[in-house]
């Protein structure tokens, strides 16, 4: 992370897809022209796994779906589970670029089910998409009630997982959950396992969330999502490719989906990720479920949201000040005393302070400016300040201020 910064990194990103799993999808596709796409291999660019995860052994997690969508400046991949025959979950960001608003049309995505390995794909293995639905209540701007489906031209033969019921809570933090998805196993790496990976991580507090977390995504709901960071001992994270992936909390044998992939702090194992609460979105599955696989009348589908950039609040701003002059000076400013903070808005997503504090015989004194902004599908958080320091000994007690140094440092 850059300092003073923080992102919502999204759990999809470009997919660098090995030559030997779009062999299989060319065959897919050449082999069943019903599904009424070209026979041609698609141009690569990153696909995205679990970081510090394990391979998948036969008969584990069945039911997770590898997504892959083509637009027309990029390909990208996410991980999703089956929730019926012809119904994947997903993220809602899998859908919906939160920069721009636009949907992916559902012409453009290829599902693969029934295959841990996605170099041992078969025909039978993908489907084409007929239709994709955001979650109506889906927020771009703060990546909240990031939920999505896919509904399938075919239904497919792999069994579907568990949700959590709607309203049921989630569960209590401590809770094991386990984490899947087809994503990096390493941020740095250009090219993603072919292997499903799945890792443990533990559910935390939704006060440890909101402050942890508050370091990257200054978002966080404890209405709306839970967090989730593992055990220093046996570092996971989830990372790009795992967006639209399921949290599980249960025994083998009946694990049950209870979130879904939706950011991190760029794949740092010592940061929670944060998942979108399946038990607030279950009911809207449900109903889609079974208006699909049944005769019940089909939802209505929701004009996406256009993202806009949210509001600054003060009390925000005074956090990401604590962070970004923590960042910036250290311990200088941590172990600094008297610390005065005062802020007015410049504009809505815009608020600049006035600051001072003292620390180890300086005084240091300045101003410092948090602002939202959007980039390449992120919400940032940024900072720019200037701020002075000088010997409280030689401003208040030589006599000669004239002759103090003052020091400066700006960002």
């Amino acid at each position: 992370m850059m300092p003073g910064r923080a992102r919502t990194a999204r759990r999809c990103r470009p997919s660098v897809v090995r030559v030997a799993i779009w062999a299989w999808l060319t065959l897919a596709i050449t082999a069943a022209p019903a599904l009424g796409m070209p026979g041609h291999a698609r141009s690569t660019d990153a696909h995205a796994s679990i970081v510090g995860g394990s391979p998948a052994s036969a008969g584990e997690f069945p039911w997770l779906a590898y997504i892959e969508a083509e637009e027309p400046t990029e390909t990208f991949a996410c991980s999703g589970t089956v929730v019926a025959p012809r119904i994947i979950l997903t993220a809602g960001h899998c859908v919906q670029d939160p920069e721009t608003g636009v949907v992916t049309p559902s012409a453009d995505y290829l599902v693969a089910t029934g295959a841990l390995d996605l170099s041992t794909l078969q025909p039978s293995n993908v489907s084409t998409v007929s239709q994709a639905v955001l979650y109506p209540g889906f927020d771009p701007s703060r990546i909240q009630g990031d939920a999505a489906i896919l509904v399938l031209s075919k239904p497919t033969s792999a069994p579907s997982v568990a949700i959590a019921p709607p309203g049921g809570g989630s569960p209590p933090a401590g809770t094991r959950l386990l984490v899947a998805g087809w994503g990096l196993t390493d941020p740095s790496s250009q090219e993603a396992p072919a292997a499903l990976q799945w890792g443990s991580t533990v559910l935390q507090r939704s006060t440890y969330c909101g402050s942890r977390v508050g370091k990257y995504y200054p978002f966080f709901s404890p209405a709306s999502q839970i967090c989730a960071v593992s055990s220093p001992a046996h570092p996971v994270a989830t990372c790009h490719g795992d967006s639209g992936g399921p949290a599980l909390a249960g025994s083998a044998g009946s694990l049950v989906e209870v979130g879904i992939t939706s950011l991190g702090a760029d794949c740092d194992p010592s940061l929670p990720d944060v998942f979108t609460r399946v038990d607030q979105i279950s009911s809207w599955v449900e109903r889609w479920i079974a208006a699909v696989e049944g005769s019940a009348p089909t939802p209505t589908v929701k004009a996406p949201t256009k993202p806009t950039l949210p509001l600054l609040t003060v009390s925000k701003t005074r956090q990401f000040v604590a962070v970004g002059l923590g960042e910036g000076f250290r311990s200088r400013y941590r172990r600094g005393s008297g610390k005065r903070v005062s802020c007015e808005r410049v504009e809505r997503e815009k608020v600049k302070c006035g600051v001072s504090w003292y620390q180890g015989g300086d005084d240091y004194y300045g101003t410092i400016t948090i602002y939202y902004l959007v980039h390449r599908d992120l919400v940032y958080w940024n900072d720019r300040y200037r701020i002075h320091w000088v010997s409280d000994q030689c401003w208040f007690h030589s006599g000669h201020r004239q002759t103090c140094a003052i020091h400066t440092r700006h960002r």
